[in-house]
């Protein structure tokens, strides 16, 4: 039986639930935090076009929503350390609360922040412009990896996703949902399915009939034929919410 398979078998008793909650705690991990370590990894640049082709001919049920959409925008290109101090300066925050402290971050720090100047910036200053304490110590420590090696943030073209997102999330602050949306954002890999985003699991509840607040497996699941176009078929996801992250 295929893991995930097991998911569908709860049957009598807490021994079989247990294993169940166990089958899917393994599962998720496996999704949000993949291990599988590729040197030298060629990414080929891909079009909506061949995406929706793909989908076309993998689920036709995605067919039917991409078909209604127009191919999603372009979002504006940002060095690494700008996007990941952006993704968490907005952690837990409306779009336009998170908009409105950028702004006042950047007034402060200028148009691309300084690691160097952010590190040197005190708790009260950034509590000034509209930062929490916690977030200004995750961005202090963002700016601390990023000062000791440039070069784990700016010069990744050649390595995998999972390798991006374990060296990244040892970043007090970033979890692996922030480093998958500047994997699809901005480096544009092909292939992110970004299960912990609850707007993608909203989309693909309304669009395939999965029951609401489903095991993250059943997503998964259904995703998998998507491959190797996920980013893709998450982008158009959020676009049937009107939801794109920002």
């Amino acid at each position: 039986m295929r893991r995930d398979d097991s998911l569908l078998f709860l049957g009598d008793g807490a021994c079989c639930e247990a294993k169940a909650v166990a089958a899917v705690h393994t599962f998720s991990q496996e999704v949000n935090n993949p291990t599988t370590s590729m040197e030298n990894v060629q990414y080929v640049p891909w079009t909506w076009a061949e995406a929706r082709g793909h989908f076309k001919s993998a689920d036709p049920g995605l067919h039917v929503l991409v078909s209604a959409l127009p191919d999603p925008k372009e979002t504006p290109q940002r060095t690494a350390y700008e996007s990941l101090a952006r993704a968490i300066i907005g952690q837990q925050l409306s779009t336009k609360a998170a908009a409105t402290i950028w702004v006042r971050f950047t007034a402060l720090h200028g148009d691309v922040p300084s690691p160097a100047v952010v590190l040197a910036t005190g708790a009260e200053v950034h509590r000034s412009v509209g930062v929490s304490g916690q977030k200004h110590g995750y961005l202090q420590d963002l700016a601390r990896h990023y000062l000791n090696d440039p070069a784990a943030f700016d010069d990744v073209e050649h390595l995998s996703d999972p390798d991006i997102i374990a060296s990244w999330t040892r970043v007090k602050g970033l979890g692996a949902w922030t480093v998958q949306m500047h994997l699809m954002f901005q480096l544009r890999r092909p292939d992110v399915f970004a299960v912990d985003d609850l707007g993608v699991r909203r989309a693909m509840e309304r669009a395939f009939a999965i029951p609401a607040d489903s095991p993250k497996p059943i997503y998964a699941k259904r995703a998998q034929s998507w491959g190797p176009f996920r980013t893709a078929a998450c982008r158009f996801l959020w676009d049937s919410l009107n939801n794109q992250p920002k």
